[in-house]
């Protein structure tokens, strides 16, 4: 099996850390309007196919999120139409019609609670470790502010400080 096709196998009532990258990594991404629509999108495939989506980040060549479905299927499903979808969007608006967006996407399975915190914490981080800002808050295309706003500065330092992302890395966020 070529490695560019990893399995994806999905069990009920299961979070799932999962990571895409743009084809060959390129910034694709990169106008706003372009990650607004993946956001959009996003959430629009989850709320379609009853997926929870816990937290999320989007950059320019890459995306990260922590989701859980009640059938573990339908996180293949939302994929395929999530990609398809945002590809002929991104394509028809950058006039490069049949061009290939997405690369793949790669899906690992929630064990622990201190799994699912420290990447909930990963994904937040994720545009300050890439240069993107110098503080998680300045990114829009995020859950921080959401959480930020909902639960407070307190709860997520808590979260921070709990569920520490340094001994973290996640191998295929080599962007």
């Amino acid at each position: 099996m070529p490695a560019y096709h990893p399995p994806h196998i999905y069990l009920d009532d299961t979070w799932y850390f999962v990571t895409a990258s743009i084809h060959h990594r390129h910034r694709l991404l990169q106008p706003s309007g372009h990650k607004d629509l993946v956001r959009d999108q996003l959430k629009a495939m989850t709320a379609e196919f009853h997926i929870q989506l816990a937290a999320w980040v989007i950059l320019d060549n890459h995306y990260h999120i922590l989701v859980r479905s009640h059938v573990g299927q339908d996180l293949s499903r939302m994929f395929g139409r999530w990609h398809g979808r945002t590809a002929f969007e991104i394509n028809g608006r950058d006039d490069e019609r049949g061009r290939q967006v997405w690369h793949n996407y790669w899906d690992t399975c929630i064990r622990t609670e201190a799994d699912y915190w420290t990447r909930f914490n990963y994904i937040h981080h994720n545009p300050v470790k890439h240069g993107y800002v110098g503080r998680m808050e300045d990114w829009p295309f995020s859950s921080y502010c959401y959480y930020r706003d909902h639960e407070g500065n307190a709860w997520l330092s808590d979260a921070f400080e709990r569920f520490p992302i340094v001994d973290f890395t996640d191998p295929d966020d080599d962007f």
